[in-house]
């Protein structure tokens, strides 16, 4: 079996490790969209579910790489204050980004501010919710940032960003039409400033702490 897997070509890598790492989020998203779904209890049981499936999803696609021969070095350098830090300032950049596509969308088409978005309902301990948190942020940035900008990336800036952007968009519908729309932008910043520093440590940071606020904003409008 290992064998084969390593006489894959690099489409059908590319390929295999997008199916395994997002078909689901996507399908499920979609299912959200078409069944209007519009509140969410985020329950110890399925945040407990959700860290499953991203850390079983990261085991999976971690040793089907390592058979073909990646080593972790190859998505960026381990951590440094410097780098944590940047998450800081790229976390702010982000929020006035999104802003502005938020801005920008209802302003050409108002009726979008009154489209239902979907509403989370933070039911678990906070320990569970910090550990979903991290691993959400890891399991997100270190595939559809680092191994999707990283395995394009001879195909040119724009190809890699664009193709990261569109991958976090569509697992994002589920977010609803003005949230998925400004998800867009963060996303190719996050593509790009990936593109351009090698290290995805601003971005779980920023990542991280951008889920923490939305859970916590979540959390004190169920009081």
């Amino acid at each position: 079996m290992e064998e084969r897997i390593r006489n894959l070509s690099e489409r059908a890598e590319f390929l295999l490790v997008i199916s395994i790492s997002f078909a689901y989020f996507i399908s499920s998203s979609l299912v959200v969209l078409v069944l209007r779904i519009h509140e969410f209890e985020l329950t110890t049981g399925r945040l407990l579910r959700g860290i499953a499936v991203e850390i079983g999803i990261l085991l999976i696609v971690g040793w089907f790489l390592s058979v073909r021969g990646w080593r972790l070095s190859r998505l960026g350098p381990r951590p440094s204050w410097s780098a944590l830090l940047a998450g800081i300032p790229l976390l702010i950049a982000c929020y006035a980004l999104y802003g502005t596509a938020r801005f920008l969308v209802v302003s050409a088409y108002p009726a979008a501010a009154n489209l239902a978005t979907v509403r989370m309902v933070p039911k678990a301990p906070l320990a569970v919710v910090i550990a979903f948190i991290l691993v959400n942020s890891v399991f997100e940035e270190a595939l559809v940032t680092g191994y999707v900008v990283t395995v394009l990336a001879e195909q040119g800036a724009a190809l890699a960003i664009t193709a990261s952007a569109l991958l976090r968009f569509l697992y994002h519908l589920y977010q609803g039409p003005i949230a998925s729309l400004a998800v867009l932008p963060l996303g190719i910043v996050f593509a790009a400033v990936y593109w351009r520093w090698k290290t995805l440590w601003p971005l779980i940071v920023a990542h991280t702490i951008a889920n923490a606020i939305a859970y916590a904003v979540a959390a004190s409008r169920a009081v």
